[in-house]
């Protein structure tokens, strides 16, 4: 068994550690467990009831563990780790995988290979647990394990429906604030003209197009804001949000792995904005999602 020893970041970052570790484990035939997803496993119902939040998802309790226990879980695994780490125990009596910052490991390379298909459960402590390969050629049981609950799978349907009627093209637009007015000292923080600004631009690029925007943000938006674009607004709940820009044809935001999954899931293009007035080829990018289609 995989054991996902601790957390990293928001819903994105734990989604692709957690994904490409699925992979893994579907990969070398072994079962994976993510104790550490805590206060996102409620959201998909392959988590929402287990403790342990298990792939392959076996069977559990119909009731969902109380926070206070997954926390405590998680804590535990956690603290246990870290006491192996640091008394050198690395190999007994679990196999610990630790990496840091940038650092990263190919979950595709002998050295995992061999650890996960041992005799001895694996720990992982770190980001960067990577395979590209292999996070491709598992995607449809990736995409699978965290499929949403019908609730919240009817929303997102409703909400692509009424942006759908009468469009040719729906455009998703990620506008993050919050956290970003300080991460890299906000230089990733577009104000909302900025974004408004970069909207027209793809309408512009698009003029045989009926375009319609899919606004998702953390930002209170005015309705003078978005003047002459057909904007309509995301549920504003966390996962609906998410994989309604999945749905659109193509998504604009800052450089984040919330949008980096929504376009992983769906199979659309994201245009990462590095900055506010970056290029782009909103044509270009239209015609790759009919390509793909």
């Amino acid at each position: 068994m995989i054991i996902i020893a601790r957390n990293y970041g928001q819903l994105g970052n734990r989604l692709f550690l957690y994904g490409h570790l699925i992979a893994a484990a579907e990969e070398y035939g072994v079962e994976l467990a993510n104790p550490s997803f805590v206060e996102y496993a409620p959201l998909f119902p392959a988590t929402a009831s287990n403790l342990w939040c298990r792939y392959p998802n076996f069977p559990a309790d119909k009731i969902s563990p109380p926070a206070w226990q997954r926390k405590t879980l998680a804590k535990a695994i956690q603290l246990g780790t870290k006491a192996l780490s640091v008394t050198g125990l690395r190999h007994y009596p679990f196999h610990l995988i630790s990496i840091r910052g940038e650092e990263s490991c190919d979950l595709a390379g002998e050295e995992f290979a061999s650890a996960a298909r041992g005799q001895r459960h694996v720990l992982t402590s770190g980001w960067l647990f990577r395979s590209e390969h292999l996070f491709k050629k598992h995607a449809s049981v990736v995409r699978r394990h965290f499929a949403l609950p019908e609730t919240n799978r009817r929303s997102v349907d409703r909400l692509i429906a009424r942006l759908r009627k009468d469009a040719d093209t729906v455009v998703g637009i990620h506008i993050r604030h919050g956290d970003y007015a300080t991460f890299m000292d906000g230089r990733y923080f577009y104000s909302l003209e900025q974004y408004a600004s970069m909207m027209r631009r793809i309408v512009d690029q698009l003029p045989n197009q009926r375009v319609k925007f899919l606004v998702c943000s953390n930002a209170a938006c005015g309705p003078d804001v978005f003047d002459g674009l057909e904007v309509t607004q995301g549920t504003g709940h966390i996962t609906e949000d998410m994989y309604a820009l999945a749905e659109t044809d193509m998504m604009f935001g800052p450089p984040s792995t919330y949008t980096g999954w929504a376009s992983f899931y769906g199979e659309r293009p994201v245009t990462f904005l590095e900055t506010a007035d970056q290029s782009f080829d909103a044509h270009a990018l239209l015609e790759y999602t009919a390509a793909a289609a």
